[in-house]
């Protein structure tokens, strides 16, 4: 009954829940946060929560000018707050709604659990009451965080802010307790700038901030001002930093908020325990997991923490293999005596003469009776959830061959550092980089039919051990953990701390990835590129198919102008035509330039009227097109390097690619585009934003590698399948997101997204059409974001090649506040 009676009331109302993100967490008070409205657009009366006869009366009409820019102005003050003390135990909570004139009734009903006490619950609700410390000139909303904790250390808020009347904000600042935290303000909000269309800043009214929460309880205040003016408080807000904390040094600083995300996110609790080990003893498949571990004259402090690192696993179905590759150390093969008298789960063995780290390894694996084997070297340290999650994995799907996981790295003082959150599989990337190192777990029968560790490729021996495997298996039996499972000791000798301190290792690692392209029959060249990492240089074939260069254009002749000579002087890829689509031109000289251009053999100029669609433009040319291959090429373009279409043309003839990006950048020399993330700001977002020359995160701002998605001001794509699949989606996105689009239809098709960094160009972007700064465009601009949000709801929330333990906020490749993670034994 209850289930049709919310069927029924979803027809009348409107509504969404930012917090809670897990309603299945057990707590003392569940705090709601959200927004509700009827499908015409108006606010409703009130809101409540009900447990059985039990009510609790909700806090609405809060303001939410973010649903108003996309609901209707009516539905400006649709926030609600609620706070529901549960019994404990499960119980049903029911959310109902009250519109002007009718009863209450239901709009959802969730299973929640009371817990005796909830550490995490906030404090209270007072941020979404009408705060005292307001400004009434000053309109603003806080985004982040949507909930506020009892204590916190470190605190990022995020919303926007608009001087609604007198001078517009120009500034932003955060202060508590006599220290002033300055923010980053100016991000664009085009929602905000259609709710405040009249208003000057409100495009550029985002921020952010970081603020220390120093021990004991204070009051947070933010301020803002005009270009000269006086700071004005708009927000304030009572803040408690944990009393008990240790001493803050520069290198501890340098940990920056990692040592807190894994305070808040990766720490187990005695209930965490208890409820993993509830889960393995419910498993129905136990397979027996090997650790393999090599040894060689190991530090016997870290060799005994790795050994006593696989005991602590919570999965119990392992057996470590301990090889001793002749150690000279004489209190090495005791200590490993030791531990194997102890427990009867270690092997140990013992080389009569030095092998190195191949031979050793397949001693190891010689011992490992385990349906798997996992890696482990002699001075690192696994989590102890290591295997209970790989069991985890192996129970939902059997059938995979390989897993790998996240990894970090630990100092000398055992503190955790540097994480790397992994993409999922990413073949492209894995042939410059091996992310999958740390932790890695193979099928023994694989590992073994394929020969084992390879003599020779030292250094190297485990990415030549995967790039066998990949001959072996199919993409969809490799299996990516999206947890911290492996700590990688920072020596001063080991690869963790320098990636350049075994050249041997490079070497081997550009020899494993040729020999791999060459068993595969792949025609192409690995060369050494950014440090340790390497390039596929990809060959071209004798004969080079034509390449149409389909360039939409409107006036700014001089713009055009820069785009079209770039690509003549500066492209060794000859066999090309270029297409030029005259959007309604009007500019003299550009009709003067495009009748010039017209007159060139290998250019055509087509007129195209109508108002400024993008989709249908390129569509347009991609019909014209007389190559197999088209180049989509914004009119704000310029060449940097000649290779550009060579390198873009060498990924786009391999089978199964479907689209090529490149690596474009701003004027100035910050990149503008380095890949497309999902989910950022809603929808996607480029990865590396405003990185000059510097690694970005891991060196993938300087490696070949998958992306879910490519931006069209510069990409190659066949055109038999461009035309396949339907082109730019004309009617739902004609100016914005409709490259996400096509490169989700093509994901979808069983095609790759590839970009490469060594196609570079110049981009001016928007320098034609300018910034989305009308009420008419912003309109546009949010039907093309709620159409994105409709048909690809779920796909934009967990990008593969990005990382749910990473931010989508505007400080990308940073650690996520809270991960997009559901602890499996809390599910």
């Amino acid at each position: 009954m209850l289930k049709k009676q919310i069927s029924q009331t979803k027809k009348q109302f409107a509504f969404w829940f930012n917090h809670p993100v897990d309603w299945t967490k057990p707590v003392r008070t569940l705090y709601l946060v959200g927004w509700c409205a009827t499908r015409s657009g108006e606010c409703v009366r009130a809101i409540r929560g009900r447990i059985g006869r039990r009510k609790f009366s909700g806090n609405y009409g809060i303001m939410r000018p973010d649903v108003a820019a996309s609901h209707g102005p009516a539905a400006v003050r649709s926030g609600f707050a609620l706070a529901v003390p549960l019994p404990p135990g499960k119980s049903r909570l029911t959310i109902e709604a009250q519109d002007m004139t009718g009863p209450w009734r239901p709009i959802a009903s969730h299973e929640v659990i009371g817990a005796p006490n909830d550490e995490e619950s906030p404090q209270d609700v007072k941020y979404f009451i009408p705060n005292p410390g307001a400004n009434s000139r000053i309109e603003f909303w806080l985004d982040r965080p949507a909930v506020w904790t009892k204590k916190i250390r470190y605190l990022r808020l995020s919303g926007w802010s608009v001087a609604t009347s007198g001078a517009e904000l120009s500034a932003l600042r955060a202060r508590l307790r006599g220290r002033v935290f300055q923010a980053r303000f100016g991000l664009v909000r085009p929602d905000i700038a259609v709710l405040f269309r009249n208003i000057p800043g409100s495009l550029g009214s985002g921020f952010t901030i970081d603020v220390f929460v120093p021990p004991g309880r204070g009051e947070l205040i933010l301020e803002a001002r005009g270009d000269d003016g006086p700071w004005e408080t708009f927000f304030v807000h009572p803040v408690r930093g944990p009393l008990w904390h240790e001493e803050f040094d520069e290198e501890h600083e340098a940990v920056g908020d990692y040592a807190f995300w894994i305070r808040r996110y990766d720490r187990l609790r005695a209930a965490d325990r208890r409820a993993i080990r509830r889960q393995i003893s419910g498993l129905q498949k136990r397979p027996l997991i090997s650790v393999l571990l090599p040894v060689y004259n190991s530090n016997p402090k870290w060799l005994e923490r790795a050994i006593k690192s696989v005991q602590a696993q919570f999965y119990p179905e392992w057996e470590l293999c301990v090889a001793d590759d002749a150690s000279t150390k004489k209190n090495i093969w005791p200590l490993l005596q030791k531990f194997a008298r102890r427990d009867r789960r270690i092997k140990v063995m013992r080389r009569l003469q030095n092998g190195h780290i191949s031979a050793a390894s397949n001693d190891a694996l010689a011992l490992a009776e385990g349906e798997f084997v996992a890696l482990l070297d002699h001075d690192d340290e696994l989590a102890p959830t290591a295997l209970y999650f790989a069991a985890l994995a192996l129970q939902e799907n059997p059938g995979l061959q390989l897993l790998y996981s996240d990894e970090d790295k630990l100092d000398r003082r055992g503190r955790r550092f540097d994480p790397y959150f992994k993409s999922d599989w990413n073949p492209e990337l894995f042939l410059g980089q091996n992310f999958v190192s740390h932790l890695a777990l193979y099928r023994t029968e694989l590992v073994r039919r394929i020969g084992g560790f390879r003599v020779g490729l030292e250094g190297s021996q485990d990415y030549d051990l995967t790039l066998r495997s990949l001959e072996q298996i199919e993409p969809q039996q490799i299996h990516h953990l999206p947890w911290v499972l492996y700590h990688w000791r920072a020596e001063e000798e080991s690869t963790a701390a320098a990636a350049t301190a075994k050249p041997y290792a490079q070497q081997a690692a550009q020899r494993a990835v040729q020999e791999h392209l060459d068993r595969r029959g792949i025609a192409g060249t690995v060369v050494p590129h950014h440090g340790c990492y390497q390039r596929v240089e990809y060959a071209l074939p004798a004969t080079r198919p034509l390449v149409s260069i389909v360039i939409p254009t409107r006036d700014r002749a001089a713009l055009l102008r820069k785009c079209i000579e770039s690509i003549f002087a500066r492209t060794d890829y000859e066999n090309f035509e270029v297409i030029v689509l005259d959007n309604e031109s009007r500019e003299p000289e550009t009709h003067e330039y495009l009748a010039r251009l017209s007159q060139q053999e290998r250019v055509r100029v087509q007129r195209s009227e109508g108002p400024f669609n993008y989709s249908q433009l390129n569509n347009r040319g991609v019909a014209l097109a007389r190559g197999p291959f088209v180049a989509l090429l914004n009119n704000d373009i310029e060449v940097m390097n000649a290779s550009w279409l060579s390198e873009m043309m060498s990924h786009a003839l391999r089978p199964r690619v479907g689209m090529v990006g490149a690596r474009l950048w701003y004027p100035g020399g910050t990149m503008q585009h380095g890949g497309v993330i999902l989910g950022v700001g809603g929808i996607a977002g480029h990865a590396h934003l405003g990185v000059r020359k510097e690694d970005g995160y891991f060196s993938r701002a300087h490696l070949t590698q998958n992306f879910s998605a490519v931006t069209a001001a510069c990409a190659v794509v066949r055109r038999d399948l461009y035309q396949e699949l339907g082109g730019f989606d004309e009617a739902h996105l004609p100016v914005a997101f409709n490259d996400i689009d096509f490169c989700l239809r093509l994901r979808a098709a069983g095609y790759a997204i590839v970009w490469t960094p060594h196609a570079e160009l110049i981009h001016h972007e928007s320098a034609s059409r300018g910034l989305e700064d009308t009420g008419e465009k912003q309109s546009r601009f949010l039907a093309e974001v709620e159409y994105m949000n409709t048909k690809w709801g779920e796909t934009l929330q967990r990008d593969p090649f990005y990382n749910p333990n990473l931010s989508l906020d505007e400080e990308l490749f940073t650690p996520a506040f809270p991960p997009r993670l559901t602890r499996p034994w809390k599910k």
